[in-house]
């Protein structure tokens, strides 16, 4: 009964890795290639123990504890501690993101396409798909563990040793399998894929609340109830602790379970919580495609303007003491872009000022890059659309494709407008609250920053609009030039040649200077704006002469 149960899983297993030849493997080498780019890059930044001494002391305050995670090993601060320490928290968040969109693409968006139906006609188990998509989630983390554990290893950086690099990729092979599992068990309970995504990485915002009350609190129990406050305590090149790694795989073993169980007594394409029933007639604005769109995009684009919001009133709430824990760590003043050569000639008052300006321009651009995501969500929307087929049913009424693609297109640039003036506005109103009319930011010199990145935007929109208009099957490419951006937005010019930082649009906005009077220099602006307007162009044209592709 059981053996019937999971028949052919393995035949599904050959049908997924053939699916994800291009995609997965497009995540794990940018993923692996990331994290050993970044390693040398912080050992070059922080060569000696002094000045990462100063960096851990600068660090370990309940505000940036509750950001990065506890530090570890800060009696002989070594290059390994601090890179374990400083980039495993986010590392496994990536990795958990291609989990999630990796389950959710084989579970329930197959059953809700379909697919999975078509594979349950054949000689297969009840339990195939699911069993099959979690042996492929199996084998991509291990191997991602693996390559992440010996690309470290063989940087041969000091004190970034074999036992240590491998600590490292295990914990960051288990935190995805609980991630899977915790897709899986979504893919059950809801019955759509925006759905189990969307709780999906819910649960990741909530691990990573309840990790940061614990790490703040200084409390394990609380910290190690959350997936993300367990793998930190893996203290990669400290410690190197196996238990945490065994404990997640143990967790996704007894997720999983779940999953498999709900998979076998709900009927396909039904969910344990059903969709809720629309309403009988449509709205006039329904009746229309820009309102169809909009109906599409909408509760994306409400999720990420109240994210956007937050995100920038979260970095607000550390603006009264930025100066103090900054000031102390030279390297990570050349992180975040203070003149340190400018320093010894100003007074007290005025270096805190200095640093002040510094973090809030380094803050502008983090949170535009991090605004690049739904924009480009909002235009992949219409290739999933078209991939699911649902397209094809909008295009077979009098609507012309230009109109329809257009509605994507309207929305993405009038929400790039949106997003930044929420994210400003966060920052600003947050900051008032916490320092009162001892705020450096002023209302409108944020709302210029964040405008000033505008274009930039629109380059982006306009990039992903020509992919999906002219390369439909090859969208991953946006993805793909959206890590390239935010790298070299963050790190590369740390360690890339100038000429190399011409490939990212931000870096040709004007950005406000510590000191000086905001002056923007219009001109690449301009440009900027020009080229996204022929990009957008060339997309849509494209678009309404090819074929629908729903593969």
């Amino acid at each position: 009964m059981l053996r019937g149960t999971f028949a052919n899983s393995f035949t599904v297993v050959k049908f997924i890795f053939r699916r994800e030849r291009i995609v997965t493997t497009a995540w794990i080498l940018a993923l692996v290639l990331f994290t050993m780019g970044v390693a040398p890059a912080m050992a070059n930044m922080f060569p000696d123990m002094a000045s990462r001494s100063q960096f851990a002391a600068s660090f370990n305050n309940p505000i940036m504890i509750a950001m990065m995670g506890p530090i570890y090993g800060a009696d002989n601060y070594t290059a390994g501690a601090m890179y374990g320490g400083m980039m495993l928290l986010w590392y496994a968040m990536a990795v958990a993101i291609m989990n999630i969109f990796f389950v959710v693409r084989h579970t329930r968006a197959d059953e809700q396409a379909g697919r999975v139906e078509v594979v349950r006609s054949l000689p297969t188990g009840r339990l195939a798909n699911l069993n099959a998509t979690m042996i492929s989630a199996l084998i991509i983390n291990v191997v991602l563990g693996l390559l992440t554990g010996l690309g470290l290893a063989v940087l041969g950086i000091e004190d970034m040793g074999f036992a240590g690099s491998m600590a490292y990729g295990a914990a960051t092979a288990a935190i995805g399998l609980v991630f899977a599992s915790i897709a899986a068990l979504f893919s059950q309970i809801t019955s759509n894929a925006s759905g189990a995504t969307g709780l999906s990485f819910v649960s990741i915002g909530v691990f990573y609340m309840i990790r940061a009350a614990g790490d703040m609190q200084g409390n394990e129990i609380i910290s190690c109830i959350s997936p993300l406050g367990l793998v930190l305590r893996t203290q990669a090149y400290v410690q190197n602790n196996i238990w945490p790694s065994l404990v997640l795989f143990a967790t996704a073993i007894v997720i999983s379970a779940v999953a498999y169980k709900l998979n076998s007594i709900r009927d396909l394409g039904q969910g344990f919580v059903a969709a809720r029933p629309g309403r009988a007639t449509a709205s006039p604005l329904l009746k229309s495609s820009f309102g169809l769109t909009w109906r599409l995009l909408r509760n994306m684009l409400i999720i990420w303007a109240v994210v956007m919001f937050i995100l920038g009133a979260s970095y607000a709430t550390v603006i009264g003491d930025i100066s103090s824990f900054i000031g102390d760590s030279p390297e990570y003043m050349e992180v975040i872009g203070v003149p340190v050569d400018q320093l010894a000639a100003l007074s007290e008052a005025d270096q805190a000022k200095l640093i002040v300006d510094s973090f809030g321009t380094f803050v502008t651009l983090m949170m535009t890059i991090v605004a690049i995501v739904p924009l480009i969500n909002a235009i992949m929307k219409l290739r999933s659309e078209e991939r699911d087929g649902r397209a094809e049913n909008v295009l077979t009424r009098a609507v012309r494709r230009c109109r329809y693609m257009s509605g994507f297109v309207i929305l993405a640039y009038v929400f790039s407008v949106i997003i930044q003036f929420l994210t400003a506005s966060g920052l600003y109103v947050v900051a008032t609250s916490v320092a009162g009319d001892a705020n450096p930011f002023t209302y409108t010199g944020l709302l210029q920053a964040f405008f000033a990145f505008l274009p930039a935007l629109w380059v982006m929109i306009g990039f992903t609009v020509l992919v999906v208009g002219l390369l439909p099957k090859a969208t991953t490419i946006v993805w793909a030039y959206f890590g390239v951006v935010a790298f070299t937005s963050f790190m590369g010019r740390l360690v890339m040649p100038d000429w190399m930082l011409n490939i990212t649009p931000l870096h040709f906005v004007s950005q406000p200077q510590p000191m000086q009077d905001f002056v923007i220099d219009y001109t690449p602006l301009i440009i900027m704006t020009g080229i996204a307007a022929v990009l957008t162009a060339i997309g849509i044209i494209s678009y309404s002469k090819r074929d629908m592709i729903t593969s």
